[in-house]
């Protein structure tokens, strides 16, 4: 297989955006797989649409994304190190929007809509050198710290939405000056003791608009454009338009039955849209509650300034 591999390392940022919660939610969805799905594509689609220069895609690992910014250009780093410092707070808030907009607009009541809300973000955040090379059409990252970073995603820390930055990240980001980090101690395997700053971002104010104050249109609009998808994500077709792909359906399951579910998936198509909008118009009518808070400060969970509270292991 053909590579191109660039002999020098390169001073990068690396940041993993993971979503917590994934695995426990797609396997308690199993029969919900492909709304479940829709709904995590939906997510990592929220925080894609948040990427901007410097930062950088380097690859979708299934429920994370893995970002990376380049340290070359020594001149405009001072402004770089501050708008990734802002931009890795707005994606907590990015997330939280989508998940309360996702979970106020569905009208469907398989466990994979009604469970989003237990859907959160971590963002593990590390500064150092990788090198570049490419395989094909797509570009790689190497090295001992693109190890490190996905080896951070296993640690002591039993919140399931933060932000976990290295000693080396904090060196090179500037976080907003209303943020303070819990310093402490993780352990990765086969690299040793790494020292990190924690930031729990259920204790920051919420610039989040309430659900309440949505227009009607807009919520109209959402959950029209969200049961289509979760109607119409049973078939997928492909680039070309002809490949057919069964959401709903197991892999194994034979042509036979393929076409006979597309078959009533097309008859039930136009009886159930018009079912579907009154039902999608009943919801908006109805005054939004707010289903949950994630970046206001919880009154049942009191966060202790060491962390300790969280499972993470703080300085000595």
């Amino acid at each position: 297989m053909p590579t191109n591999i660039e002999n020098t390392p390169e001073p990068v940022v690396l940041i993993i955006a993971d979503i917590s919660g994934y695995t426990g939610y797609m396997t308690a969805n199993a029969k919900a797989l492909a709304h479940g799905q829709a709904l995590i594509t939906e997510l990592v689609t929220t925080i894609l649409n948040q990427v901007a220069l410097p930062l950088r895609v380097a690859k979708l690992e299934g429920d994370a994304v893995f970002l990376f910014a380049r340290k070359r250009d020594s001149s405009s780093w001072p402004e770089n190190r501050k708008l990734i410092g802002a931009k890795l707070l707005r994606l907590f808030e990015g997330f939280a929007a989508k998940v309360e907009e996702l979970s106020s607009a569905t009208t469907c009541t398989c466990e994979a809509c009604t469970q989003i809300e237990k859907l959160k973000l971590k963002i593990i955040v590390h500064s150092g050198e990788a090198l570049f090379h490419r395989v094909l059409q797509f570009e790689e990252l190497a090295g001992v710290d693109v190890i490190i970073v996905h080896r951070l995603l296993k640690n002591s820390v039993k919140s399931n939405q933060y932000l976990l930055l290295t000693r080396q990240a904090q060196n090179d980001i500037e976080l907003p000056s209303n943020i303070s980090l819990t310093q402490g101690r993780e352990t990765c395997d086969g690299i040793g003791e790494i020292e990190v700053g924690l930031y729990i971002p259920d204790d920051a104010p919420t610039t989040l608009t309430p659900s309440g104050t949505t227009s009607f249109s807009t919520r109209l609009s959402n959950s029209w454009r969200l049961f289509l998808k979760l109607w119409f994500k049973a078939l997928e077709f492909g680039p070309d338009g002809s490949a057919r792909k069964f959401s709903h359906l197991a892999p194994k399951v034979g042509r036979a039955k393929r076409v006979a579910f597309g078959l009533l998936t097309l008859i039930l198509t136009p009886i159930y849209l018009p079912v579907g909008a009154a039902f999608v118009l009943a919801h908006a009518l109805k005054k939004p509650v707010p289903t949950h808070a994630p970046l206001t400060h919880s009154h049942e969970h009191e966060h202790k300034p060491d962390g300790s509270c969280c499972g993470f292991h703080p300085k000595s």
